[in-house]
C-alpha cells in the first residue's frame, strides 16, 4: 500500500513539474516571442533546473509547442463551458462567435502566432506545429457541430472560414498602438451575413 502511495506522489510530482514548465514557457513566449524564448529564462520562471525541464522536453520546440497546445485545450474547455451556461433565449451566433472572439483576444492566440510564423523557416517547428493545428482544428469541429447540428454548409468549411476571418482580425490587432480594423464593426456585418444564410433573417433573435 505504501508503495503505491510513493509511486502515485511521485507521478502527481511530474505532473505539476510539468504545468508549472508549461504555464512557464507559454508566458515567456507571449512576453518575449518565439526568438526570445530561451529554456533558460522558462526554467528560472518555473522554479525548477535546466536538467528537470530538458528530461520533461528535450527539445525548445517541442516544450513550446506543447506549452501552447496546453493552452488551447483549456481555451476549448472554457469555449465548451461557456456555451453550457448562455441565457438559452440568447442568439447561438452572437454566443457563439462573440465568445469565440473572445478567446482570439487573449494570449494563446499570439503565443501560436509566434509559433506559426517560426514555423515557416523551421521544418522540426513545422512538424509538430502541423500536428498541433490539425489536432485543435478536429476538436473544434467536434464542438461545432454539436453546437450547430442542423447547418446547411459543411461544417469543417464554415469553421475554417470563421477562424480565417477572425485570425485576420486578430493579426491586425496584434500590432501595439495600431487598430487597422474597426472588428466589432466587421464581426457585426459577419454575424449579419451568417445570420442571413442560416436563417433568412438578418436581425437577432431577441431583436
Amino acid at each position: 500500500m505504501s508503495t503505491q502511495r510513493i509511486r502515485r506522489t511521485q507521478a502527481e510530482r511530474r505532473s505539476e513539474t510539468r504545468r508549472v514548465v508549461l504555464d512557464a514557457a507559454f508566458d515567456t513566449l507571449v512576453e518575449f516571442g518565439f526568438r526570445g524564448t530561451t529554456t533558460s529564462e522558462v526554467a528560472h520562471r518555473a522554479g525548477v533546473s535546466m536538467g528537470a525541464l530538458l528530461h520533461h522536453f528535450p527539445a525548445k520546440s517541442e516544450l513550446l509547442t506543447a506549452a501552447v497546445g496546453h493552452a488551447f485545450d483549456r481555451r476549448i474547455e472554457e469555449y465548451q463551458e461557456s456555451m453550457a451556461r448562455r441565457d438559452p433565449t440568447a442568439d447561438p451566433i452572437d454566443s457563439a462567435l462573440d465568445m469565440l472572439w473572445a478567446m482570439y483576444s487573449r494570449p494563446t492566440f499570439l503565443a501560436w502566432n509566434e509559433l506559426w510564423t517560426a514555423a515557416r523557416t523551421d521544418p522540426e517547428l513545422a512538424t509538430t506545429v502541423a500536428a498541433m493545428d490539425r489536432h485543435f482544428l478536429a476538436a473544434s469541429e467536434h464542438v461545432f457541430a454539436a453546437l450547430f447540428p442542423d447547418i446547411e454548409f459543411d461544417p469543417r468549411t464554415t469553421l475554417h472560414l470563421v477562424y480565417s476571418l477572425m485570425t485576420g482580425l486578430a493579426v491586425a490587432d496584434s500590432l501595439p498602438g495600431h487598430r487597422p480594423y474597426d472588428a466589432a464593426a466587421v464581426l457585426d456585418l459577419f454575424k449579419t451575413m451568417v445570420r442571413a444564410q442560416l436563417t433568412d433573417d438578418p436581425a437577432p433573435a431577441d431583436a
